[in-house]
C-alpha cells in the first residue's frame, strides 16, 4: 500500500559512500520550485529551507519557478512529479548533485515522488501523506554534502516512516555536527 511504504531517501554519487567528501563552496544556494506547484507547497518548500539557513552558515535564497525534474540547467530546483525517472525508481524522494573539477557541488535537483507517495504540508496534515516539510529537509542535508547516518534519531537517516516524516523537518543536534564538521565550523 503507497500509504504505508517506507520512503528511502537517498543521494547519488559517492558523497554517501564516504569515499569522497563533497560540499559547496558558495554559502549562498538559490533555488527554484517547479511551476506546477501549488502555493501551499511553495510554503512548506520555502520553511525546510528556511530552517537550514538559520542552522547552518548558508544562505538559501527562493528564486521563483522553473522546469521540473532532473535536468542538469544551473538551478537548483525542487519539484514534485508524476511521472518518475527510471535510474532512481522505487525512491519516494531524491536529491541529485551536479560537481565541478574539483568535486564541489554546484547543482543540485531534488525530486519528490507522486507515483507513488502522498505528500502534504504542515498546514494542511493530510492523513497517510509524507510532509514535505520533513522529507525536505532531509534532501536539503544531501544538497549540502551530507550522507546518510547510521543514528535512528537523526535527520539523515536513510529511511523513515509517513509519521516519522512529521517529525524530521527539525534540524537534530547530530545533523549538525556533521555539517560543523565537513564545513570547519564551530
Amino acid at each position: 500500500m503507497r500509504h504505508k511504504c517506507v520512503f528511502a531517501l537517498i543521494c547519488l554519487f559517492s558523497s554517501c559512500t564516504g569515499a569522497v567528501v563533497h560540499k559547496r563552496d558558495s554559502p549562498l544556494v538559490e533555488y527554484y520550485l517547479n511551476a506546477e506547484a501549488n502555493e501551499l507547497t511553495e510554503t512548506a518548500v520555502r520553511g525546510a529551507f528556511a530552517r537550514w539557513d538559520e542552522a547552518t552558515h548558508f544562505t538559501f535564497s527562493y528564486k521563483g519557478r522553473n522546469r521540473a525534474g532532473l535536468k542538469r540547467d544551473r538551478k537548483n530546483t525542487v519539484s514534485f512529479l508524476t511521472v518518475w525517472p527510471a535510474d532512481v525508481a522505487g525512491k519516494t524522494a531524491f536529491c541529485r548533485n551536479w560537481y565541478d573539477g574539483a568535486g564541489s557541488i554546484v547543482e543540485s535537483d531534488i525530486i519528490f515522488n507522486m507515483e507513488i507517495a502522498r505528500f502534504t504540508t504542515a498546514q494542511t496534515k493530510t492523513p497517510d501523506s509524507y510532509y514535505i516539510e520533513g522529507v525536505l529537509s532531509h534532501e536539503i542535508g544531501h544538497m549540502i554534502g551530507l550522507d546518510h547516518s547510521d543514528s535512528s534519531t537523526s535527520l539523515m537517516k536513510p529511511f523513515s516512516s509517513i509519521t516519522e516524516s512529521y517529525f524530521i523537518g527539525e534540524i537534530d543536534e547530530e545533523t549538525l555536527t556533521r555539517y560543523r564538521s565537513l564545513y570547519g565550523r564551530l
